[in-house]
């Protein structure tokens, strides 16, 4: 029966009303690919709700990854970079077909995405694609896969930020959609990836996007205000880590092999950095929370050496910030003149920068309570 089958098969392929070109074949499998997708697609949605999604084995897109249709549509895409050496290049119709293909099961399945992205890192076409379905869908019911995914942008946005200027700003649209999906996400992030670890090969970018998002936040809650301090102190430690090597150039970095930013990014950081501490004042659920915060990071975070005299002698008799208590038995009041400090020498770093003075002005009047 076997034997019969297979003869039965070469005697279509000997059919002349069969086209002789073997990539019209893998273009009709596409189709059914495309297809079968669809078809899941609209059955899913007559389905009820489950809850957050997961890995189902017996899903069209899981079945079709498991069976292989990602390593042939990342041949079909990009065969060097995948380390395989096609004969002959497919058909551009072909390529974009694939293309098309890859993003309808990356925008069914956001595990599949990630899964796809952290195999083929070296192929630019699957992590643009990655990055449009992410955009489309930033993950918000998964924080993990959340992380995942900035971890592996910020990796891919390293590696192609000289070399591929349409992918990097993919990226960093990706990236800024998923930091203004989650304040949360922003958090970890400049927690777990402080500026100071970063070495003199690695860029700012992410940093930047990070911190931006937070000024377009719409509103805080008030189940998570408890997270608002160590949220304004991820903040100040980002501005006081752009400037460290800028404050005092007698002296090196605090961390030893690490990069001193650019002070046009420091700059951009900073002032950014400042902008979000001020929107989150106007939003913060339980004032003066943020406010307090802030002179307590200012006051007692990287000590900075004192200004000189021609601005050190408006704070000399600063009254202390009484609203400013502690915390816990660790943390000690803090006096206006720390914090006070503090900012004037990041606005002796920057002196021409018209916004970043200007948003220190409103951080000062703030924290003297004019």
């Amino acid at each position: 029966a076997a034997d019969s089958e297979v003869e039965v098969a070469f005697q279509l392929l000997a059919d002349d009303k069969l086209p002789a070109d073997g990539w019209s074949y893998t273009s009709y499998c596409l189709d059914v690919c495309l297809h079968v997708l669809s078809h899941w697609s609209c059955t899913k949605l007559a389905m009820p709700s489950k809850g957050p999604e997961v890995l189902d084995p017996s899903a069209a897109p899981v079945k079709l990854a498991s069976a292989g249709v990602v390593d042939v549509l990342a041949e079909l895409i990009d065969a060097p970079a995948t380390g395989v050496e096609l004969r002959q290049q497919p058909p551009t119709a072909l390529v974009q077909k694939a293309c098309e293909t890859l993003q309808a099961l990356f925008e069914r399945n956001g595990q599949i995405c990630l899964f796809c992205m952290k195999h083929y890192a070296e192929v630019k076409q699957i992590i643009l694609v990655g990055c449009e379905s992410i955009v489309a869908d930033p993950l918000s019911d998964h924080p993990e896969m959340q992380q995942e995914a900035i971890e592996l942008f910020v990796g891919a946005l390293e590696k192609f930020a000289t070399k591929d200027e349409r992918l990097s700003r993919k990226l960093l649209k990706a990236l800024t959609v998923l930091f203004e999906s989650s304040y949360q996400l922003v958090a970890w992030f400049l927690q777990e990836h402080p500026l100071s670890s970063l070495s003199e090969l690695n860029g700012v970018d992410a940093h930047i996007e990070a911190v931006r998002a937070v000024s377009r936040a719409g509103y805080w809650s008030s189940e998570d205000a408890p997270l608002l301090p160590e949220f304004v102190a991820a903040l100040v430690q980002t501005m006081l880590d752009a400037v460290e090597g800028h404050l005092d150039f007698s002296k090196p970095p605090s961390c030893a092999g690490r990069r001193v930013v650019d002070l046009t990014e420091a700059e951009e950081i900073a002032s950014s950095c400042m902008a979000s501490i001020l929107h989150l004042m106007l939003i913060d659920p339980r004032p003066p929370m943020v406010q307090q915060s802030l002179a307590r990071t200012l006051g007692q975070g990287r000590k900075v050496e004192p200004a000189d005299s021609a601005t050190a002698e408006n704070t000399d008799d600063l009254p202390p910030l009484e609203d400013v208590t502690a915390d816990d038995l660790n943390a000690s009041p803090v006096s206006s003149e720390e914090a006070v400090n503090t900012m004037m020498k990041i606005m002796q770093v920057f002196p021409s920068s018209d916004r970043l003075q200007m948003n220190c002005q409103h951080i000062l009047t703030s924290l003297l309570g004019e």
